[in-house]
């Protein structure tokens, strides 16, 4: 089975997500409970946030490895990859 969500709607799964599993580490749930959520997050597979840039030229918001600017078509330069330590994000992990 395939869920698909919108752009906002998954910015807010994955707030979500983030918020309740502080709360987990915060006070450990019943077993059964953490399980359940645990295979929901699975079959959410929100996966990492995308990496996102700003155009220099027009400040539009877009993909971090993007070539061109989806607002105003600008070229843009090449970024040097992301560090391991600056790309590591908080994850969930069951």
């Amino acid at each position: 089975m395939s869920i698909s969500y919108g752009d906002k709607a998954v910015v807010t799964l994955r707030a979500l997500v983030a918020t309740i599993d502080g709360q987990f580490a915060t006070v450990p749930p019943p077993v059964a409970l953490r399980a359940a959520w645990d295979e929901m997050v699975q079959v959410l597979a929100l996966g990492p946030a995308p990496e996102l840039r700003t155009c220099p030229t027009c400040g539009g918001i877009g993909m971090r490895a993007a070539t061109r600017c989806m607002r105003c078509w600008s070229s843009l330069p090449l970024l040097p990859p992301e560090t391991a330590a600056a790309a590591a994000a908080p994850a969930h992990t069951p």
